[in-house]
């Protein structure tokens, strides 16, 4: 009888083991991936942000963020450009949230997505889960609730998450809207910060990044506050070392650019990646400037830093925003700040790719601005829309993009990327 039971166990087993990966996976997805990213909608979540920059608000004072639901779902389209997931949409109705999200799977027999539908309502101490379906297999609302609150319990004991938590008082989910009330706190973004590069960058890559973080940090004491020094005085060390240290050179190069462009941005890696601050801003000491423009080595620097660390796609249509934006405020629309951004992401791909080697010792040898980057001082800057328009408009005219492929060609033909 031990034995008949034991057999009904194991083929009950195997069978939970073949029938469950039937139900639960598709061979079509419930949500199909989103268009490219233009750069209307970029510049809308990065307006959002900015809208409701932590920094700007008054702490301990309750805020709200309201979100119809074609910008939810844009915003959750944002996330899925960012992670790579396959699509994610919700639908809002009075107290309820239906979230579907679809991921793609390995190859296997049984099917190629993953689709989740889960069921969201609001409640008076935040959210609940009243329903979860993997695929065709449906699961009891409490027992996948059960399982989200236990994690979330878990999950408080990191302080972080807890601080970030508290910070949210109340979500409604009203017929096409979804409200968010947040009381935040000056110090949760750094906390938030450090987290992030704790859970993204590994270990060993930020004892790398630190390590020239500091080099280029000797490199500019030398120099006089606020004075304003070629980058090339800082990129030819700066790779140098990395020669001389004789790891892996797409490693290597990633963590040099993206200490640069820390640098630059006005970050201080020490402080994100080991301090106890409550800020980890710091003002660049010394400025650094590419062809006498300090303005092209930012653009440079940090568009080389994206590429390795984001991707040139999304890269690309970064940069291009910043610059529809200075031509309708600001400095104007210019090619030459295009151009610098082109070609720090020319360098990223060059800097990680199967010629990082090369780079590096091209870089480690670099003497002037010309061994960096062309020099675009001769394209069209600083045009206002209006002039934009007349002379180059709509973006991706014909006389648009011939100023791109001068670019281009330029970028090719450099030793860089020969």
């Amino acid at each position: 009888m031990k034995r008949f039971i034991l057999w009904c166990a194991l083929f009950t087993m195997l069978a939970g083991l073949t029938v469950l990966p039937w139900l639960m996976l598709d061979d079509a997805p419930a949500i199909e991936p989103p268009a490219e990213f233009r750069r209307t909608d970029l510049a809308w979540v990065r307006s959002l942000f900015q809208k409701h920059d932590p920094r700007r608000q008054t702490p301990d004072v309750i805020q709200s963020i309201q979100l119809d639901e074609a910008e939810l779902n844009r915003l959750l389209n944002y996330a899925v450009e960012l992670r790579q997931v396959s699509g994610i949409a919700a639908e809002l109705t009075p107290g309820l949230a239906t979230l579907t999200a679809t991921m793609a799977i390995p190859r296997n027999p049984f099917g190629r997505y993953l689709n989740l539908t889960a069921d969201v309502a609001d409640v008076p101490d935040g959210i609940r889960i009243r329903s979860l379906r993997l695929g065709s297999l449906p699961l009891p609302g409490a027992l996948a609730d059960g399982i989200a609150r236990l994690a979330h319990r878990w999950l408080r004991r990191d302080e972080t998450y807890a601080s970030l938590a508290d910070a949210f008082s109340r979500v409604n989910f009203d017929e096409n809207q979804a409200t968010l009330d947040y009381r935040w706190h000056p110090i949760l973004l750094t906390r938030l910060e450090r987290k992030s590069a704790d859970l993204l960058i590994a270990p060993e890559d930020q004892a790398r990044m630190l390590v020239y973080a500091e080099l280029l940090n000797a490199l500019l004491k030398p120099h006089p506050h606020g004075s304003t020094v070629p980058l090339v005085q800082v990129v030819a060390p700066l790779f140098a070392h990395a020669h001389a240290r004789g790891g892996n050179a797409d490693e290597e190069n990633s963590a040099a650019l993206t200490a640069l462009a820390a640098y630059l941005a006005g970050i201080s890696l020490p402080r994100l990646l080991e301090g106890d601050s409550q800020s980890i801003r710091r003002a660049p000491r010394v400025l650094l400037s590419l062809n006498g423009r300090r303005d092209f080595a930012e653009h440079f620097v940090i568009s080389a830093a994206l590429a390795v660390n984001a991707g040139s796609r999304l890269t690309n249509a970064i940069g291009l925003i910043k610059e529809e934006e200075d031509a309708d405020k600001g400095s104007g629309f210019s090619f030459t700040d295009l151009a610098a951004n082109r070609a720090g992401i020319k360098l990223g791909e060059l800097a990680t790719g199967g010629g990082a080697a090369r780079v590096q010792q091209r870089l480690a040898s670099a003497r002037s601005d010309n061994d960096l980057l062309p020099d675009f001082r001769d394209l069209p800057e600083f045009m206002s829309q209006a002039e934009f328009d007349r002379r180059f408009g709509p973006i991706g005219s014909p006389r648009y993009q011939k100023v791109i492929d001068r670019i281009d060609a330029r970028l090719g033909a450099h030793p860089l990327a020969q």
